[in-house]
């Protein structure tokens, strides 16, 4: 089951992003690192413009590592820089 983004934001310390995502059967929070966002594009920026301008890409991360049950301790899937470099590294998909 896909996950679909309804909100991201970062949080009030500014330190890590949310993404609010729907199951279709409720929503899933998404934790998104500091790191993951420092990584995702150069310079390494961790700020409300970056998490927006790679808003889907996080998404996607995020999708597919629920699809998979790909959880952190807490029961939220949590996207860290090695997602991220993953993403960075794996060939574009074509929908």
């Amino acid at each position: 089951m896909t996950l679909t983004l309804k909100s991201g934001f970062l949080t009030s310390s500014g330190y890590e992003g949310r993404l609010i995502m729907s199951t279709g059967a409720g929503d899933q929070v998404v934790v998104v690192t500091h790191d993951a966002l420092a990584a995702i594009a150069d310079p390494p920026r961790v700020d409300e413009f970056r998490l927006q301008e790679y808003i889907e890409a996080f998404s996607r991360i995020a999708s597919d590592k629920f699809d998979g049950g790909i959880f952190d301790a807490t029961g939220h899937v949590c996207v860290t820089a090695d997602d991220v470099r993953k993403w960075r590294s794996s060939p574009p998909q074509l929908h």
